[in-house]
């Protein structure tokens, strides 16, 4: 065998050997996430979403609500009937049984307001027996829908500093970000926040704190020491990061650079260095655009002479078209349509 055939064997089976190697470790740790992933929010009880609900108990409505939600069942009617279970058996539902039953309605962004406005008291009653995963469920849900509540949003970042040994990081990761985005502004909880944030953040692994880098949580909530926490740690993490966090890194360094320029002046040159090459980066992001849907009723309401509103997403700010236009009392007018990132609220046609 000549000289370079040997060689061009050697390499090709060091190759299928490193492959074969490399692909069964890739596969164990993608089973491993994904496992985890699947049994997080998954409940064991076997159960039929089409059953007469008026024969589902507490336990047996919680389980259909988070496989519905889990299989993507976009059912109105389906969806209508739970909320009216639900709703009549609110007294007999357990703290647990609530945060599957918020997570099963945030999954789904089924928006019905008067299904809001009838459960939220319950929850509020048993906002300080929530565990990890119910206050995390609870406030991803407000989230998702856009459901403004000040004395819920103050009554669950209470419960958080009470309950912070017990929090998972990751939850606590997904409650403070909710409440950055719904408008906590009580600056004695925000403090707080800040004070358990760093301890509470250096448990978690990488790929866990790559959802800790937001922009609004970083204008919105915390302090000067977290932010720099955050800015400094992600530069060492990057590796693991998908282009929707290096997205929003990117928007946190820029708030950070114009609202509290002395926190990037404390940030090592090497971090400085990392932000701005990932500025001139080319990063992979769809974002979402209005469909022909949107722009088709648009219109439709701008024939009818609809108050409405056309929105759209400059880097981590919300730009409102037509907002100095408009009048107090049409801002209260809501127009919800496509789920609560929908493209129409209370303006004119906008482009």
């Amino acid at each position: 065998m000549r000289p370079e055939e040997r060689m061009t064997l050697r390499a090709v089976r060091d190759e299928m050997r490193l492959r074969k190697t490399g692909i069964a470790r890739f596969n164990k740790r993608w089973r491993s996430w994904a496992q985890n992933r699947v049994r997080q929010f998954r409940l064991p009880l076997p159960v039929t979403l089409t059953s007469d609900t008026a024969l589902m108990d507490a336990n047996y409505i919680t389980a259909c609500v988070q496989k519905a939600a889990a299989l993507r069942k976009h059912d109105v009617k389906l969806w209508f009937g739970y909320s009216k279970r639900i709703l009549e058996l609110r007294e007999e539902l357990q703290p647990d049984q609530l945060g599957y039953i918020m997570w099963g309605y945030g999954k789904s962004s089924f928006l019905d307001a008067s299904f809001y406005r009838e459960i939220l008291p319950t929850i509020k009653e048993q906002v300080p027996n929530f565990q990890s995963h119910a206050l995390m469920s609870l406030m991803w849900c407000l989230k998702r829908i856009r459901w403004h509540d000040g004395r819920l949003n103050r009554a669950a970042a209470q419960h958080a500093l009470d309950s912070v040994e017990a929090l998972r990081p990751s939850d606590f990761i997904k409650v403070t970000n909710a409440l950055a985005q719904l408008g906590l502004r009580d600056p004695g909880l925000r403090e707080a926040l800040s004070r358990v944030a760093v301890p509470k953040l250096e448990e978690t692994f990488a790929q866990q704190f790559r959802d800790a880098v937001n922009p609004v949580t970083i204008g919105r909530l915390w302090n000067d020491e977290v932010t720099a926490y955050l800015l400094e740690r992600f530069r060492k993490i990057f590796i693991t990061a998908r282009p929707m966090h290096l997205l929003k890194a990117y928007e946190s360094a820029v708030v950070c650079r114009i609202q509290r320029p002395q926190v990037w002046r404390m940030l090592s040159k090497d971090s400085k260095s990392f932000y701005v090459r990932l500025s001139q980066r080319h990063i992979a992001d769809k974002g979402k655009e209005p469909s022909q849907l949107h722009w088709d009723v648009s219109r439709l309401l701008a024939d009818l002479g609809e108050a409405h509103r056309n929105s759209f997403r400059w880097g981590p700010l919300y730009i409102d078209i037509g907002l100095e236009q408009i009048e107090v009392d049409e801002r209260r007018r809501c127009v919800m349509v496509d789920g609560p990132s929908s493209f129409f609220y209370c303006g004119a046609l906008g482009t």
